[in-house]
């Protein structure tokens, strides 16, 4: 009996020292991820081209390695919308702990681009023989200066851009939700317009000043306005969101 005691204390004590071993060991390892930061950025990424330019403006930090910039890569592209996608970025440090991250871009299907690209190389040839024809029958005639193309939301509103900076319209001054019922900003978006962005461009760089909650009654003053991809940015247009 007296050696079945002593057996079993050894044995006891020797998972005891095993246990604090093994805690030793896993608190000196390395369980911290990577960290990316991905800096907002104005990108446009077409189906089958290369990932180097979606890398613009992502860097890489860990605790323990240090800068980790050249070992992010591009997990996958997952277009979200005609015109948006995804991008999700990953790093593995020495450790094999791993860092992730996400933002969206601007997205334009291969076939659609080539599509689009035919289009307007036959678009340019019609009106570069329009252009031959009209300077051959009325050679004095002065060539207008080309309008920026609008939408027809930006048409129906008569909306031009003012100089280089974009313009935005809302479809009313304000409008009134009821409590507890969520409010999307860009549903009072009607159009939008600029010398050289598409409205789609524009459409992911609209920014609402104002706080507002919709679960509590009140008068929210909100004021919206758009930038460009060439960071000029549109007149505030001043909004009232009423929730009763």
């Amino acid at each position: 009996m007296k050696k079945l005691r002593i057996t079993g204390t050894v044995l006891l004590a020797a998972c005891v020292i095993l246990g604090v071993i093994s805690f030793v060991i896993y608190t000196g390892q390395d369980h911290t991820a990577p960290e990316i930061t991905v800096e907002e950025a104005n990108l446009t990424y077409t189906e089958g081209q290369d990932y180097k330019e979606l890398m613009t403006g992502v860097t890489a930090q860990d605790n323990r390695d240090g800068d980790l910039t050249e070992e992010v890569f591009v997990d996958k592209v997952i277009p979200t919308g005609e015109s948006s996608a995804v991008v999700y970025y990953g790093v593995i440090d020495s450790a094999k702990n791993v860092g992730t991250a996400s933002r969206t871009v601007s997205y334009v299907p291969a076939a659609d681009d080539a599509a689009s690209q035919d289009v307007q190389a036959a678009e340019e040839a019609a009106q570069g023989q329009e252009a031959a024809e009209t300077v051959q029958e009325t050679p004095a005639e002065t060539v207008q200066e080309e309008q920026p193309v609008q939408d027809p939301a930006a048409q129906a509103q008569n909306l031009v851009p003012n100089g280089e900076r974009p313009a935005l319209a809302l479809t009313a001054p304000s409008t009134t939700v009821a409590v507890g019922t969520p409010f999307n900003p860009m549903s009072v978006v009607q159009a939008m317009v600029d010398d050289k962005d598409t409205s789609d461009t524009l459409s992911q760089r609209v920014m609402v000043d104002g706080a507002y909650d919709t679960n509590v009654p009140g008068s929210y003053a909100l004021t919206f306005y758009v930038g460009d991809s060439d960071g000029n940015t549109s007149d505030p247009v001043s909004f009232t969101l009423v929730v009763q």
